[in-house]
């Protein structure tokens, strides 16, 4: 079950977020490289460059990245821009980086077809160190990360956090968007840890960098 911010908390979290709707699934702590090039977004991408201000990304449900027609998933993930580079003209290119989750209360359409959402902050995961009968799952991910690079995650990199390790995992796996979703909404890093290590034993959604 999911627990809310319910006292005032030590930042400043925003009432309303402009979302990005995004077929991949964030989580808190994640990176993503986001490629911004329609006008609706273009604004938004300037806006919080200039601001350093919170966004919201959240899983598409229906219909695709570039177009009016979206329904998206109800529960998503506040994200700041880390970088920016502009390739050529009409091209934003932002790197972004996870951090608390939200819940929509209500969404409204924009003039400019840009999506914004009235949320309530879901409060983070406690901090837990990995559990031993996942260590596995930790030496999975280091690997994935020694693979690709640790340049290509935001720091910093707990390979001993449960929630860190848990995230990142669901992440790179290969899953349907409905379960990366559920998994996004939990409030269990050990539960999880256990979905994941039982769908990697069953070879569902292994992530291809992480073969030996």
């Amino acid at each position: 079950m999911l627990s809310f911010l319910t006292r005032k908390p030590e930042k400043k979290l925003p009432e309303i977020l402009s979302l990005f709707p995004l077929s991949a699934t964030l989580f808190p702590g994640g990176r993503v490289g986001l490629k911004v090039f329609e006008q609706r977004y273009l604004e938004l991408a300037k806006a919080r460059i200039a601001d350093g201000e919170l966004f919201g990304v959240v899983t598409l449900t229906s219909g695709a990245e570039v177009g009016a027609q979206q329904t998206f998933a109800n529960v998503g993930t506040a994200v700041r821009v880390l970088s920016y580079d502009v390739p050529q003209a009409g091209i934003f290119q932002l790197d972004v980086v996870g951090e608390d989750r939200f819940e929509i209360v209500r969404s409204s359409l924009g003039r400019t077809g840009l999506n914004h959402a009235a949320v309530r902050w879901i409060r983070p995961e406690p901090k837990l160190k990995l559990p031993d009968e996942y260590a596995e799952l930790g030496q999975l991910l280091g690997r994935v990360i020694e693979r690709n690079g640790a340049s290509r995650f935001a720091e910093p990199i707990e390979l001993d956090d449960a929630s860190w390790v848990s995230s990142r995992l669901v992440e790179m796996l290969q899953l349907p968007a409905g379960i990366k979703q559920s998994l996004l909404e939990i409030n269990d890093a050990v539960l999880r840890l256990k979905t994941v290590k039982q769908l990697l034993a069953r070879g569902s959604g292994a992530p291809a960098a992480a073969a030996s």
